[in-house]
């Protein structure tokens, strides 16, 4: 009997080891499969311009090249180049610039208008072995591109969702990185967890580099739609007239408006209205945000975006420490969608993107820091406030029930 086990004991270790490696290669095929990079491949046909190859492809973010009003530039590839990816990360947001693909024959393939964001990943077409480049009246500066085969992208090309003109919550944040330290728990358990759409604005836009540490600071939180940028300068933390002239909180209230009813978060989130640790562009951003909340559906305020998107009535407000309408959020219980991570986990990882500022003056806040991101209150309201974030709003409302 003991000779009967052990020779189906050794029966079975061999089986096992045999299945070993159809277990590995089953394994294998579950990890998607990186793109390419298939840049060394391209050739640029372009007047004026030097070494564009070497600026845009091999030196990120380094050489942004700039190409004036109606200016017009291609890139080109061999037939047999697998190539289904074109990433663009623009030095300043795109205005009219269309990309336009072209097969071997020079036959047009497509026409595409580059939305408003720092980076555009642009699909290609099967035939495609050429894309021109074509601005308007406000040219254009790119800062690095790549040409990619099929597969998972490097960092920062996502594969972000669209925003359709509807949220469930915004974060508004003066800088890159502020989302994670002071409103970090917000995307991983509303967004990431619940399954709220959301995202965040970051009202200054210090560098091209911060562009890509906040994208990916986004999406580390749990976000799968891709951030908004209002481009006003960083003047980090001056306080003189001429500082203060450059950043007038009647135009971030304005820029402000303009969002709102352009993306029509239901719940909006934001500063302390004391700046967190006094930063006077962190208290303009709090006072313009809850200004425009209510300027939003106020038809006769900007009638230019009224005309372009309509009034949007937002539900809720919520001030980082704001001590009225309070909302203490759980941020120590782990996330099933982040992986059994805490929501203040999430924040760390996501604040660690900000590479640039690892310089130990900003540290994420612990829980019972006096300025914990898990606190904040209601400072304005068409509805009440109620114990969590979406109470007292209509459900009809929300994004996923309104497909």
């Amino acid at each position: 009997m003991k000779n009967g086990r052990k020779a189906f004991s050794l029966l079975l270790a061999l089986l096992l080891l045999l299945s070993l490696p159809l277990i590995a290669r089953a394994e294998g095929e579950k990890q998607p499969q990186k793109a390419q990079d298939l840049s060394k491949f391209v050739r640029f046909e372009s007047c004026g311009h030097a070494d564009l190859e070497g600026k845009l492809f091999r030196l990120a973010l380094t050489c942004p090249e700039t190409f004036l009003p109606y200016e017009r530039f291609n890139i080109s590839w061999d037939p047999s180049v697998d190539a289904h990816w074109l990433c663009i990360q623009w030095e300043k947001m795109p205005e009219h610039v269309r990309l336009l693909q072209y097969d071997q024959n020079d036959a047009l393939l497509s026409e595409t208008a580059v939305g408003e964001e720092y980076d555009t990943i642009l699909p290609l077409t099967a035939d495609t072995v050429k894309v021109s480049f074509l601005t308007e009246r406000r040219g254009m500066t790119i800062a690095h591109m790549g040409l990619y085969s099929d597969g998972v992208l490097p960092d920062p090309f996502y594969p972000w969702k669209k925003a359709s003109g509807h949220l469930d919550y915004l974060l508004i944040s003066t800088h890159p990185d502020d989302d994670t330290l002071f409103m970090g728990g917000i995307i991983p358990t509303y967004g990431a967890e619940q399954g709220y759409v959301g995202t965040v604005a970051y009202v200054t836009t210090p560098s091209r580099l911060r562009v890509n540490e906040a994208v990916m600071g986004v999406w580390a939180m749990g976000s799968e739609y891709y951030p908004f940028f209002l481009d006003f300068c960083d003047l980090n933390n001056q306080r003189s007239e001429e500082a203060r002239n450059k950043f007038p909180q009647e135009a971030v209230t304005l820029a402000v408006v303009r969002l709102l009813r352009q993306q029509r978060p239901l719940v909006v989130f934001t500063h302390d209205v004391n700046g967190e640790y006094g930063h006077w562009q962190h208290k303009i951003v709090s006072a313009a945000v809850q200004e425009a909340c209510k300027l939003s559906a106020d038809e006769s305020f900007d009638p230019a975006s009224v005309q372009a998107y309509g009034v949007w009535e937002v539900k809720k407000c919520y001030i980082h420490l704001y001590p009225e309408n309070p909302l203490v959020m759980d941020i120590s219980t782990p996330l099933a969608s982040m992986g059994g991570k805490t929501a203040l986990e999430v924040a760390s990882a996501a604040f660690a993107k900000h590479r640039s500022q690892q310089n130990g003056r900003h540290l994420i806040p612990a829980v019972d820091d006096a300025l914990t991101m898990n606190r904040f209150g209601m400072a304005y309201g068409t509805v009440e406030a109620g114990e969590d974030v979406f109470d007292n709003i209509d459900p009809a409302l929300l994004v996923a029930n309104m497909n």
